[in-house]
C-alpha cells in the first residue's frame, strides 16, 4: 500500500466510525494532497477494502469485524498489536489480564472503533513469544527468584525455575518465556550477562535487547573462508578496466572496511569523468548460500559506540570487499561524465576492475581540501567544486537542508567515557555524501525504466497532517514558523528554517523534532519517490557490505546489464524482502542510540552534583525536558522539584507558569540545572534547576 493512502487512516479516526465528506477529508490532508490525489488514494482504499463509500458519496472505514494476526507489542500494561499495511494500532487491554507478552503472534478481531482508538478482541494465540527479556535476578519473600524484565519495561516479575542457583542473584541475566504460571509468566535463563553497570554487561544486554547476533556460525564462516583470494582472470578480462585511472578512498579515521572508491580524470573533450566504485558483494555472495542467508538474517550492520557488528564475516568485509589501496578488486561502477557546471552528459553503469591508488581519512582530505596541498589535491579540488555545484542544485529542486548530528565518545581502557564530541562535518563528507546520492538516484532511475522488472526503492513520504500541525505548534514555541500551503511552499520554509537557526542554541534540537515529524524512510517495491531528499528516484546501492537491500539491487541491476532473469521475479517476495529490511534497520538505529544513551548517562554520572548549561526541549504537566548542551543528553525537571506554586501548562505545551510567583519556563529557554540522579535501567537522568 503506498504510505500516503495509509496515512488517510488516521484522519479518519478523528472521527472514529463517522462518515466523512470528500470536502473535509481535502481540508484535512492539505498541503500533502491535491484534489486528484486525493480522490487516487481514497478509490484505492475503497478497491483494497479498507474504507467504503456511500450513495451520497461519504467516506468511513470499513474496519469492524476484521480478523488478522499480528505480534504483540507492550507499553507499560498496555497491549496492542498493529494492523498491516495501514501501520494502525490495535488496542487489546491489560497484558497481564490478556496473559500475553511482548512478541507473541495472536489472532485478533477488531470490534469497536472511536474517535482516536481501534480496539481489538484476542481470538487466539498462535505462537508463543520468542523475545529475550533483561533484567536482574531477586530473591522474593517466598525465596523463589524473580527478574521483573528491564529492558524492555515490562510490569511483571518472570518467575525462576525453582532449580536456579541463588548465587545469581544480584546478577544482570537475559531469560525467555517458558510458560504461564498460577498468576506470573515463567521464564529461564539464557545466558548470564553479569554484574550490572559494568561494561561489557551493559553493552551485551543492548544486544539481547534488540536481538544482535555476536557471532557467525561455523557455517557462514567456512563457507567465507573457501572464497579464492585472487581474482579468475576469466573475470577479470570481462569487466570494464579502471585500475589505470587516478581512484582514492575516503573513510572515517577508524574505518575498518571500505566500500566505496571515488575515481576521476579530465577527458580529452573537456568533460570531467567521475566514477563511483561500490564493492561488488554480489559476486561473492550468491543467492541461497548460508553467507546469503546470514546476511538476510542481520539486514544491516549496526555500530555500537565500543565495536560494529558486521552483515557478513570480516574475510569479505575487511578483505576481498573492501577497497584497500594497491589491491586488484571487483567493484560495481556508476561513471558520470560531467561538464564545469556539474550537469550530467553521459552516465555508464557497470561491472568494473579496479585498484585504490590512497586510503584518504575524512580530515586528511580535508586538510588537501582547505591547503590545496597533498595527494590527489587537484582532483579533490575539482571533486569538490562539481560536489558543491551537485548539492545547490539538489535544494533547488526540492531537497530539504537538514542534518543531524552523530554523537562520539573518547573511551578509556576501560571503556569510561571520558570525553564526548559531536562529529563535525564538513567538505569531505559533503563531498562522498553527494556522490553516493548521485549515483543511488541514477540506479533507482535505470531500474524504473526496466517493465516487468521488480526493484528496490528507498523511499521517503511527505509528513502526515498530524505530524505537520504539531510541527508547526513545536516551532512557534521557539517563535518560527513554517508555510504548509502545498509540498513547495512546505519544503522552501523548511529550508529556510534551517538557515534561520544556524548557530543558535536550538538548532539541533529544532532539526532533530522536525526529521521526527518526518515519515521514517523504507525499503520498497512501491516508487514513491524521496521527498526529503527531492528525488523521484531513489535507491540504496553503496554500501552491499553492510545493508542486505544494497545487495538486492546490485544483484536485480546484474541481471538487467547482463540480459539474465531476474533472481527476484516475485514482487510479493521482493516487497516482504524489503519490509524486514526495514524492520532490521530500525531495530539497529535503537540499539545504537540505546548503546550512545548508556554511554551518555555512565559520562555523566561523574558530574553529578556540577552546574551544567541546557535547554528546555519540553513541556509537559509533570515538568519539563532539558537537552543538556554538552552531552546532548536529555533530562526532566520534575514539576515538584520547582519551588512551590501552582503551576499551569498553556494549552500548546510552549511554556509552564507559576501562578503566583509568575515564573515562567518556556521552550528553548537556556537554564542551568543539576544531575540529582541516574537510573540505568531505565536510561532516565533526574535534574534540578540550579538556584530555582
Amino acid at each position: 500500500m503506498r504510505p500516503t493512502a495509509a496515512a488517510l487512516i488516521p484522519i479518519f479516526l478523528q472521527k472514529g466510525s463517522k462518515k466523512w465528506r470528500f470536502s473535509q477529508l481535502l481540508e484535512q490532508v492539505r498541503p500533502v494532497m491535491d484534489e486528484t490525489a486525493l480522490l487516487v488514494e481514497l478509490e484505492s482504499l475503497v478497491e483494497e477494502g479498507w474504507i467504503e463509500k456511500d450513495a451520497k458519496g461519504r467516506y468511513a472505514l470499513a474496519l469492524l469485524g476484521r480478523v488478522f494476526i499480528a505480534e504483540v507489542q507492550t507499553r507499560y500494561e498496555e497491549a496492542y498489536v498493529y494492523l498491516d499495511p495501514l501501520a494502525l494500532k490495535i488496542t487489546l487491554g491489560d497484558f497481564r489480564k490478556l496473559r500475553v507478552l511482548p512478541g507473541e503472534k495472536v489472532e485478533v478481531e477488531i470490534h469497536a472503533i472511536y474517535p482516536d482508538q481501534v480496539l481489538g478482541r484476542l481470538l487466539r494465540r498462535v505462537t508463543p513469544s520468542t523475545r529475550t527479556f533483561v533484567g536482574i535476578v531477586e530473591e522474593g519473600r517466598n525465596r523463589r527468584l524473580y527478574v521483573t524484565p528491564q529492558q524492555p519495561p515490562l510490569g511483571i516479575d518472570f518467575q525462576l525455575p525453582k532449580e536456579t542457583p541463588s548465587s545469581l542473584v544480584g546478577q544482570k541475566v537475559a531469560l525467555r518465556f517458558l510458560s504461564w504460571g498460577l498468576k506470573y509468566p515463567i521464564g529461564e535463563i539464557i545466558q548470564l550477562l553479569g554484574p550490572p553497570g559494568q561494561h561489557e554487561t551493559e553493552i551485551h544486554a543492548i544486544m539481547f535487547e534488540f536481538d544482535l547476533p555476536e557471532g557467525f556460525s561455523d557455517e557462514v564462516i567456512a563457507e567465507a573462508n573457501e572464497l579464492p583470494d585472487s581474482i579468475p582472470p576469466q573475470e577479470a578480462a570481462r569487466r570494464h578496466d579502471f585500475r589505470d585511472i587516478p581512484t582514492f578512498t575516503i573513510d572515517p579515521e577508524d574505518a575498518k572496511d571500505f566500500d566505496d572508491a571515488i575515481s576521476f580524470r579530465i577527458l580529452s573533450n573537456g568533460l570531467f569523468e567521475v566514477g563511483v566504485h561500490i564493492a561488488d558483494v554480489g559476486y561473492y555472495v550468491r543467492p541461497n548460500t548460508a553467507l546469503d542467508r546470514e546476511a538476510y538474517a542481520r539486514g544491516t550492520s549496526v555500530y555500537l559506540v565500543d565495536r560494529t557488528i558486521p552483515m557478513l564475516p570480516e574475510r569479505l568485509s575487511a578483505h576481498l570487499c573492501s577497497l584497500l589501496p594497491y589491491e586488484d578488486r571487483l567493484a560495481f561502477s556508476v561513471v558520470f561524465q560531467l561538464d564545469s557546471k556539474a550537469n550530467i552528459q553521459a552516465t555508464w553503469i557497470g561491472r568494473t576492475l579496479i585498484r585504490s591508488q590512497y586510503r584518504f581519512t575524512y580530515e586528511e582530505a580535508q586538510n588537501v581540501l582547505e591547503t590545496q596541498r597533498g595527494p590527489f589535491a587537484e582532483e579533490l579540488h575539482l571533486l569538490n567544486a562539481l560536489a558543491k555545484q551537485i548539492h545547490h542544485r539538489r535544494l533547488k529542486e526540492g531537497g530539504i537542508r537538514f542534518e543531524t548530528e552523530e554523537i562520539k565518545f573518547h573511551l578509556d581502557e576501560f571503556m569510561r567515557p571520558t570525553a564526548l564530541y559531536i562529529k563535525e562535518r564538513k567538505d569531505s563528507h559533503k563531498l562522498i555524501e553527494e556522490l553516493m546520492l548521485l549515483a543511488n538516484r541514477h540506479v533507482a532511475l535505470f531500474l524504473s525504466q526496466q517493465r516487468g522488472i521488480p526493484a528496490v526503492y528507498r523511499v521517503h513520504d511527505m509528513p502526515k497532517p498530524d505530524k505537520l500541525k504539531a510541527l508547526q505548534v513545536f516551532l512557534e514555541g521557539f517563535g518560527y514558523e513554517i508555510d504548509t500551503r502545498s509540498a513547495r511552499t512546505l519544503t522552501q520554509s523548511l529550508n529556510q528554517l534551517v538557515e534561520a537557526i544556524e548557530g543558535k542554541p536550538e538548532a539541533h534540537i529544532i532539526q532533530a523534532v522536525a526529521i521526527r515529524s518526518m515519515p521514517k524512510a523504507l525499503y520498497t517495491t512501491n516508487n514513491i519517490g524521496h521527498y526529503g531528499l527531492g528525488f523521484t528516484h531513489y535507491t540504496h546501492f553503496t554500501s552491499p557490505i553492510r545493508r542486505y537491500p544494497d545487495l538486492l539491487v546490485h544483484r536485480i541491476l546484474a541481471a538487467v546489464l547482463e540480459g539474465t532473469p531476474s533472481p527476484y521475479p516475485d514482487g510479493k517476495r521482493l516487497a516482504e524482502l524489503c519490509r524486514y529490511s526495514s524492520q532490521r534497520e530500525k531495530l539497529a538505529e535503537q540499539a545504537e542510540r540505546a548503546s550512545i544513551r548508556y554511554k551518555q548517562l555512565e559520562y555523566l554520572s561523574q558530574m553529578q552534583g556540577k552546574e551544567l548549561e541546557g535547554i528546555i526541549v519540553g513541556i509537559e504537566s509533570w515538568g519539563f525536558y532539558v537537552e543538556l548542551t554538552q552531552s546532548r543528553a536529555e533530562g526532566l525537571i520534575a514539576l515538584r522539584s520547582l519551588p512551590t506554586d501552582i503551576y499551569e501548562i498553556d494549552p500548546y505545551h510552549h511554556s509552564l507558569k507559576g501562578r503566583y510567583t509568575r515564573q515562567r519556563y518556556r521552550l528553548g529557554d537556556l537554564v542551568r540545572v543539576r544531575v540529582i540522579g541516574i537510573d540505568f535501567d531505565r536510561r532516565l537522568i533526574d535534574l534540578e534547576l540550579v538556584n530555582a
